[in-house]
């Protein structure tokens, strides 16, 4: 599956080269943080996701279907893996607004992009203008069933490829999060790849 969306988010760091972000190759930028999934798996929500998808697949809408192929009961599409059962929410009582304010507009544009970590730790990056999410893959292990309850562990950096495209020059950088049931079972390993660049002026 690839994605590719730009951002204008502006991130890294003058003191680093690229040649530092090929250096921290394997290095875990975690920090320990995990992210738990806000609920545990509801059949509803399983068949809410495939409805406007029209995903027909037995073991998604039936656990008799599903228990009878050996699952532990229905079963989870690995395209909601990432972004659906395994998020941890983006508001709760007490956080900031993320609706628009003069405040949150004048400092839109200073985002720290891909360089700040889901810890909050900076990953050596050069200073860059703009990112491309350009691809995402899913190494599936154990299913993810109604019951599950999922929990991302993880921020590694795991390759690292300066080039010049057309767009600029940058590199091409990858992360792996891995994300887990209650059981400690490994459900997937989930890797992200962006490019960060700065623009080239036109004209």
């Amino acid at each position: 599956m690839t994605e590719e969306k730009i951002t204008s988010n502006r991130g890294g760091s003058p003191k680093y080269t690229w040649d530092d972000t090929v250096a921290a190759i394997g290095r875990d930028f975690s920090g320990g943080v995990e992210s738990v999934a806000d609920e545990v798996i509801e059949y509803t929500a399983i068949t809410r996701y495939c409805e406007p998808w029209e995903i027909g697949n037995s073991i998604y809408w039936s656990e008799q279907a599903a228990k009878g192929l050996g699952y532990r009961g229905a079963v989870v599409p690995w395209s909601a893996l990432r972004l659906t059962f395994s998020s941890g929410g983006h508001w709760r009582p007490g956080h900031e607004t993320r609706f628009p304010t003069p405040q949150r507009n004048a400092t839109a544009d200073s985002g720290r992009g891909h360089s700040i970590s889901v810890s909050g730790e900076e990953v050596p990056m050069p200073l860059y203008t703009n990112s491309i999410n350009s691809g995402m893959e899913i190494e599936l292990f154990e299913p993810a069933c109604v019951g599950d309850r999922l929990t991302v562990r993880g921020d590694k950096l795991v390759n690292v490829i300066p080039k010049q495209t057309r767009v600029g020059f940058g590199a091409f950088h990858t992360r792996q999060r891995g994300i887990y049931n209650q059981r400690n079972e490994l459900v997937a390993l989930v890797r992200s790849t962006s490019y960060s660049y700065n623009a080239e002026k036109k004209g």
